[in-house]
């Protein structure tokens, strides 16, 4: 009965109805867009850093400056092996800031020095404009993002001079041959510039064994806080964390937000004499503090859509008191009729109550069926390749998974505010007098 209603007033129906489903739809639709957003950043991020978790090392020259590397290693391998049953791999890095020299051209540059044999899902996930991701094999290949070659005006197989500085401020020239031109993805303050960590370490200071940072991927990215918690506990209880991190330091997040690994490793600052530390003080970050420049800008979407929607909502709840004030005048004598012949009371506010639901579910529905096909279309619209928008895409294009657990909270939601909405004029319906009902006219 409740259904044949909807349909009696057809034109009304669909006005109403087409509110509520542009609503669902805009909410869905930034919804699906933001979490994919988010997802595909995570990818992309974990694929250039390595993983999920940044273990940091830092030690205090004799001369009193901080120096990036970790060379006390037994309480890293502990706290490490307090979550190895989550660790899904683990890998060792080093990474120095410094210059490109090409002929007369420079530019500035972030290198990091990465274990080609073992870390595979990099080799497997860099994207290349040219070259061989085979060249990496060559301790002296190097693999540039193609705008830094652009700059340079170098191509594949040309060599060039990388001028660094070592972990304790000594400046060291070496000699790389560019394997490999990197699609760009300089974003968040990120650099993919690839090299052998083993050469890179002996024009910085390190043995070829020594790194800067461990970094781990975790088989449940759900609890990376809590692993990433468990680990520098036990580190701080060995008294290995206390440490203010500096970005001219190089060790963590830079001033302003800047992902681990990438920020440049170099000669420390200063440190007093009352501060200063023996053995490793360790940093650990996650790849939730790297993505906090996207969580930023998804949050804003998600509130303005969310605010959008409450608006819509508010409007939709109006229309619906309205709706159904008029239903209620429209079909006083009806009302009458059916508490005559028996109906309860509850039975016709039940009867208003459901109605006020196909009419707002309907509309929801279609609302969500057309947010799927409006997401499948976006999503199949390549992009640009080239722009900084590259970390946000899967496959070239945005990518926009359905959120169950979004479309049941807004079906949730607008549940509630219809059945609020449409209480007043069913509970006005349910009081009404038989007699009274039948007397009136209109």
């Amino acid at each position: 009965m409740a259904l044949r209603n909807v349909t009696r007033q057809r034109k009304r129906s669909i006005l109403l109805g087409g509110a509520i489903a542009f609503g669902v739809l805009i909410i869905t639709l930034v919804q699906s867009f933001t979490g994919g957003l988010v997802d595909t950043a995570n990818v992309r991020i974990t694929e250039l850093l390595g993983g999920h978790i940044y273990v940091s090392g830092q030690e205090v020259s004799g001369s009193g400056r901080q120096i990036p590397v970790i060379r006390e290693q037994a309480p890293l391998e502990e706290a490490v092996a307090l979550v190895e049953d989550e660790i899904a791999s683990i890998h060792y890095r080093s990474t120095a800031r410094g210059e490109l020299i090409f002929v007369s051209r420079v530019t500035p540059v972030t290198v990091a020095g990465v274990d080609w044999a073992n870390e595979t899902s990099l080799r497997d996930s860099v994207e290349l404009v040219s070259g061989d991701i085979a060249s990496v094999s060559d301790p002296r290949s190097i693999l540039l993002p193609e705008p830094a070659a652009a700059d340079l005006g170098v191509a594949v197989g040309e060599t060039v001079l990388v001028r660094l500085t070592s972990i304790t401020g000594q400046q060291s020239v070496g000699e790389f041959v560019v394997g490999g031109l990197l699609r760009d993805a300089g974003i968040l303050g990120m650099e993919s510039v690839y090299a052998d960590k083993a050469y890179l370490n002996s024009l910085i200071g390190m043995t070829q064994d020594q790194y800067q940072q461990v970094v781990i991927a975790v088989t449940n990215t759900a609890v990376i806080e809590q692993l990433s918690a468990t680990m520098e506990a036990h580190l701080a209880s060995l008294g290995k964390t206390e440490v203010e991190v500096e970005s001219a330091a190089g060790i963590g997040p830079a001033e302003g937000g800047g992902p681990p690994m990438m920020g440049g490793m170099g000669f420390g600052v200063n440190v007093a004499e009352a501060d200063r530390w023996e053995g490793t003080r360790f940093v650990v970050t996650t790849i939730n503090d790297v993505l906090e420049p996207v969580l930023t800008i998804v949050n804003v979407l998600n509130q303005v859509s969310l605010g959008l929607f409450a608006i819509l909502l508010v409007i939709t709840m109006v229309g619906l008191l309205n709706t159904f004030r008029m239903i209620l005048i429209e079909r006083t004598r009806e009302i009458g009729t059916m508490r005559a012949v028996g109906m309860q009371r509850g039975q016709i506010r039940n009867l208003f109550l459901l109605e006020a639901l196909v009419l707002a579910l309907g509309g929801a529905v279609a609302g969500i069926v057309l947010a799927l096909i409006a997401g499948t279309v976006i999503s199949n619209i390549p992009i640009a390749t080239e722009t900084p928008l590259v970390m946000f895409l899967d496959g070239g294009s945005f990518a926009f998974p359905v959120n169950p657990a979004g479309i049941v909270g807004v079906l949730v939601m607008l549940t509630i505010i219809t059945l609020i909405a449409a209480y007043i004029p069913a509970r006005r319906a349910a009081r009404m007098r038989p007699a009274d009902s039948l007397r009136t006219s209109y």
